[in-house]
């Protein structure tokens, strides 16, 4: 049985105008099912939560990022449950990763029906499939969370961004891999995925990318753009200065600052963040995901400052 659920704020409202057609698209492939609709933040935990317990085989979430990351955490620890997205608004870094950008594609990806298991990973008592950032990206977000539609409004805020990035203060950092050891450095950006999200033929093992200072201002502008096109943030593909990968990450930062899961404020700093047992099977487009380049472990798990 096909659940969607629904945040009709998504877009401003995008749904109200696509309803009809999606609901039509939706029956031709044979995939129609139980609608519901959000009522404000929580709710689509909520919804999945009852969706399982009624049965429910495939959970779809129309909406953005937020909405998405909701249903995740409604899942509880169901492994027959497949997910699966119908990106609406401008918060879709999830879907886009996952190789779906349109609501079209979206439905003939839910009928084909191409199934990606991923380990979630912790933050807390929260879950997520994606990114934990900290730092420049995630400050950046809060600054540009409603981005202006039109070239010049982006064009205003990139200059503001880039120059703000030029003056933003790193945060010491003190970073513990796996009870192994610790890594302490000023941070000026720090992202954690789980590889497989971003590769999925690579192993479920978390992704630590941080960077000490703003290497270049090519990269530093390539950041803050494609952060206002809310794009994949480039720190986890080739602007971060170092590499290393992990089972458990506890973060230390002076001073506390915040974090940001999957685009969304979600707690403070020091954290705890693990890779967990619990898998989650995602409806994606064919094979999706690539490193830009080959990260290699050995060479990774060599920090350059570390301390007992």
């Amino acid at each position: 049985m096909y659940y969607y659920i629904v945040n009709p704020a998504a877009g401003h409202g995008q749904i109200k105008g696509l309803q009809d057609k999606l609901k039509q698209r939706l029956d031709t492939l044979g995939i129609s099912g139980q609608w519901s609709k959000t009522t404000g933040p929580g709710e689509a935990t909520r919804l999945t939560e009852a969706a399982v317990q009624a049965g429910a085989t495939t959970i779809v979430a129309i909406g953005g990022d937020d909405t998405l990351n909701e249903v995740i955490n409604g899942i509880g620890t169901s492994d027959h449950i497949a997910v699966g997205v119908i990106p609406l608004g401008l918060r879709n870094r999830l879907s886009r990763q996952l190789g779906i950008i349109t609501w079209q594609q979206a439905c003939d990806a839910l009928a084909a029906r191409r199934l990606t298991s991923y380990s979630l990973i912790a933050a807390g008592q929260q879950y997520f499939l994606s990114t934990l950032t900290l730092g420049f990206e995630t400050d950046l977000d809060k600054r540009i969370d409603a981005p202006d539609s039109k070239l010049t409004g982006r064009l205003k805020q990139f200059t503001s961004s880039f120059g703000h990035a030029r003056r933003f203060p790193r945060l010491h950092a003190v970073i513990e891999i796996d009870d192994s050891y610790t890594i302490e450095c000023d941070v000026f950006s720090l992202a954690i995925a789980n590889q497989k999200f971003l590769n999925p033929l690579a192993d479920n093992q978390l992704l630590v990318a941080f960077s000490e200072k703003p290497r270049r201002r090519l990269k530093t502008g390539k950041l803050v753009w494609q952060s206002l096109r809310r794009q994949e943030l480039t720190l986890l593909d080739d602007t971060a200065s170092n590499r290393l990968f992990a089972k458990r990450v506890v973060l230390t930062t002076t001073p506390a600052t915040g974090i940001m899961v999957d685009g969304k404020v979600a707690g403070r700093t020091p954290i705890a963040i693990r890779l967990t047992d619990r898998n989650i099977r995602f409806i994606t487009e064919k094979i999706v995901g690539d490193f830009k380049r080959t990260v290699s472990t050995s060479a990774a798990q060599q920090p350059k400052n570390q301390s007992s």
